[in-house]
């Protein structure tokens, strides 16, 4: 089990700011879907580092990530 970001596709659309993809220090992680206007991650990569939170809820306060414990895939 391990810790991923979870964004609010709902409250993410509603400011549209894209901010917390340009602090992702992992490539291809935490994306924009421009026709969405909203961030979306892809779990298989995230290390779960939480500064896109820290951007989204610290510095601008919206809270629309959050990190959430997953399970490992079954080999």
């Amino acid at each position: 089990m391990y810790y991923v970001a979870k964004v609010n596709s709902d409250m993410c659309a509603e400011h549209k700011c894209n901010m917390c993809t340009l602090y992702c220090p992992e490539a291809n992680t935490l994306m924009f879907n421009k026709d969405g206007n909203t961030s979306w991650v892809d779990e298989d990569r995230c290390k779960g580092c939480a500064l896109c939170v820290y951007v989204c809820t610290d510095m601008l306060s919206r809270d629309c990530i959050s990190m959430e414990m997953v399970h490992g895939k079954e080999e």
